[in-house]
């Protein structure tokens, strides 16, 4: 048997695997959004051999498991391009036949997430063959110089350059265990990660070593403007460039991030964000200091400011009310100001307890304990590590 003969061989049997229902699958790959949901079943021996994306995700501390199975979400592909791609990855063969330009561009862009880079080469040169016979033909019948429609097409599909990609993504309070599976997936699938200063070690630790990463300056008082324009300098450019941009965020993207203003941003030139929630640290932070901001007979509502308004200025701060459970965040760096505020504008006793949680989730997770009177000279005393989330009302005392 010739050495083309038995390659070809091979692959048929591994082929196989995929249509064998006796030979074990392990993992099942969740693709398409909540309105068009396939499942397919792979063995993940097949997918780290083939795929480095697959490799690095089967291979997180953090993949979902259950049992013998391994569970993968790829809501970014289309289910049927993917059915394509699963096949090439076991037969290492693939049909053109009867393919038309978008299908071939949806393989492209899931053989490029997957890093499956001869199918994407082989993909590219189709296109630029496909483009070039039909102009060609066009050319022909018309007896007629090719329109500059045409033209900068066939240039277009010749560089192949892809569209670039923003997600604004959540990174949670700070624990990585608290990221949530789609996060989890972005930040595996970025080829550049533009990420907040506060987002905890931890979490960066998850960045594949291959993806580049810049971390924010510190955006606070005058610099803040002037940092939030760099960053969306860095990832406008990156999208230019046709790569896959991840904008890191602590905590939730539309809280008190400037999420919105990004997404406004990005779409004012072109790149529709893609926004990926995340945990809160003004829900997070009290459950995990035993605080229920909302409790029958105690709170009955629950209000989210922030302590640092615009230009550094102090924001406006809301009256005091029994039942209410107040969450500031951004504010222990003029805690001194907003308690006499609190206490002398806005007549809250100075008894009413109230709770600074440090670095909520992580490892150094630190509780304060006082009241609104007392808070600012303990916290003083103690010093202060941020990112700080300071609770206000009597709903602090609730499980003590």
């Amino acid at each position: 048997m010739s050495s083309n003969n038995l390659l070809l061989n091979f692959s048929n049997k591994i082929g196989k695997l995929l249509e064998d229902p006796d030979y074990e699958f392990n993992t099942i790959i969740r693709t398409g959004n909540d309105s068009n949901p396939k499942c397919f079943k792979a063995h993940s021996f097949i997918l780290r051999a083939m795929s480095p994306y697959f490799r690095a995700a089967l291979s997180s501390k953090h993949v979902m498991k259950e049992g013998d199975w391994t569970y993968l979400e790829q809501p970014n592909f289309s289910p049927s391009a993917f059915d394509v791609i699963l096949k090439f990855m076991y037969t290492g063969t693939i049909s053109m036949e009867k393919r038309d330009n978008a299908e071939i561009a949806d393989l492209l862009v899931t053989a490029q997430e997957l890093g499956l880079h001869e199918l994407v080469d082989f993909l590219k040169d189709h296109l630029i063959q496909n483009q070039e016979k039909i102009i060609q033909n066009e050319t022909a019948s018309t007896n007629s110089v090719p329109s500059v429609d045409h033209m900068s097409g066939s240039a277009e599909l010749r560089s192949t350059k892809r569209r670039g990609r923003i997600r604004l993504v959540g990174a949670g309070p700070g624990d990585p265990n608290l990221l949530t599976r789609a996060a989890f997936q972005a930040i595996h699938e970025a080829d550049i990660i533009l990420s907040d200063k506060l987002v905890p070690e931890e979490v960066l630790k998850l960045i594949p070593s291959q993806t580049e990463i810049l971390i924010s300056p510190k955006k606070f008082c005058a610099d803040a403007n002037a940092a939030q324009e760099e960053l969306n300098r860095l990832g406008l450019n990156a999208l230019n460039q046709g790569k896959n941009v991840v904008r890191l965020k602590q905590g939730d993207p539309f809280l008190f991030g400037r999420g919105g203003e990004e997404f406004l941003f990005y779409r004012s030139h072109g790149y529709t964000p893609q926004v990926i929630p995340g945990i809160s640290s003004c829900m997070s932070a009290p459950l995990l200091a035993n605080i229920p901001v909302t409790h029958r007979g105690v709170a009955s509502q629950f209000l989210v400011c922030t302590g640092t308004g615009k230009q550094n200025t102090l924001p406006d701060i809301p009256p005091y009310h029994p039942s209410r459970t107040t969450v500031f965040l951004m504010a222990c760096h003029r805690i001194k100001q907003i308690t006499h505020v609190l206490i002398n504008d806005e007549k809250y006793p100075p008894e009413c307890p109230c709770v600074v949680i440090e670095r909520a989730s992580c490892k150094d997770q630190n509780i304060i304990r006082g009241t609104v009177g007392t808070i600012a000279e303990i916290l003083e005393q103690v010093g202060h590590k941020p990112p700080g989330t300071l609770v206000v009302g009597w709903s602090c005392l609730t499980l003590l």
